[in-house]
């Protein structure tokens, strides 16, 4: 069943006075999708009130890979929010996604503008996991935000492998592990059958890659862009928000 953290309808500003929650902002959209040579693709982040008045939350651009703290305190509640191609804070621009994101009381959470399974420009908005870790220990968690079926992510460090089967866009699954070096690959979901043989994860798929977990850190890895078996035209890539919790 998809755990999905987003609804899609724009709806009026309407934020219910509480306790202020912490929203941060990514770009998960290559720019190379859509021809930019630089990948960047510049986007301004902007807030639509109840009377339609638009506002940029951040006075420069986002760019591909970015994510930002939004510079203010949100009281729980609906906010609807537009990502348009820079102009340079104007919100008047071209909208690339948009999407009404609900806020929780007191909430840590992310917003990416990233692609649907079959490739339309979207807005999903993740729980951050605050929990308290152990002594040693760092959060890990996969998030699939790209343009690809189903994906099974394989990750070993310091203990006993652990597997993420058959996970959709755009849901997300994590877990507590020892602090250290931990190796990560993502391919595509191949079932049970293919569990069993460990060369299948080892540096084959998607994406595999080494990452050097800190303790008391919690990690979001975030697949997002579009597989291609071309080089040039491959975006499939994982983007790290590192965020501390203790």
């Amino acid at each position: 069943m998809k755990r999905v953290f987003l609804a899609a309808v724009l709806a009026a500003f309407a934020p219910v006075p509480s306790s202020a929650g912490t929203l941060y902002v990514g770009h998960g959209i290559p720019g190379k999708i859509v021809g930019d040579a630089s990948n960047k693709l510049p986007v301004d982040v902007c807030l639509v009130a109840a009377d339609g008045t638009k506002s940029a939350l951040f006075t420069e651009a986002l760019n591909f890979g970015d994510f930002k703290k939004i510079p203010i305190d949100l009281p729980a509640g609906r906010y609807d929010v537009e990502i348009q191609l820079f102009d340079n804070g104007s919100c008047a621009s071209t909208v690339a996604a948009a999407a009404s994101i609900f806020l929780g009381i007191g909430e840590n959470a992310t917003g990416i503008a990233h692609l649907t399974e079959q490739g339309t420009a979207t807005v999903t908005k993740y729980v951050n996991d605050f929990r308290p870790l152990g002594q040693g220990q760092a959060r890990l968690y996969a998030r699939h935000a790209a343009a690809v079926g189903d994906v099974d992510v394989y990750v070993k460090g310091q203990g006993r492998p652990v597997f993420i089967r058959d996970l959709e866009n755009p849901d997300q699954e994590g877990t507590a592990l020892r602090a250290g070096s931990t190796f990560v690959s993502i391919s595509r979901a191949q079932g049970e059958w293919g569990w069993g043989d460990r060369s299948n994860h080892e540096g084959q798929g998607l994406f595999s890659a080494r990452l050097d977990l800190e303790a008391g850190m919690a990690y979001f890895a975030y697949a997002v862009g579009i597989p291609s078996a071309d080089p040039a035209k491959n975006t499939f890539t994982v983007l790290l928000q590192a965020l501390k919790l203790n």
